[in-house]
């Protein structure tokens, strides 16, 4: 039997990452959209997670930043389309 790798310990989490997003945004495609950005971002800043940390709790956190993120972008983009058609 190998041993566990991060990829497998990430792919463990996957269940979770899909039902919170699911419950966040309320669709099944904008979860899965979701759950990419945060695997993603997870991807790019790997550097910042400390080894033998909570792997669960940084993979939600940064599904929930993402989904902000996300919610505030698209606030300022109507807020701007809104402005420019005044």
């Amino acid at each position: 039997m190998k041993p566990a790798t991060p990829t497998d310990d990430v792919l463990s989490e996957l269940g979770l990452l899909r039902r919170y997003a699911r419950s966040l945004t309320r669709d099944r495609d904008d979860a899965e959209d979701l759950v990419q950005d945060t695997l993603l971002r997870a991807l790019e800043r790997r550097a910042s997670f400390r080894a033998g940390g909570n792997l669960r709790g940084w993979l939600l956190a940064i599904l929930h930043n993402v989904f902000v993120d996300g919610r505030r972008a698209r606030a300022a983009a109507r807020a701007r389309e809104a402005a420019a058609a005044d």
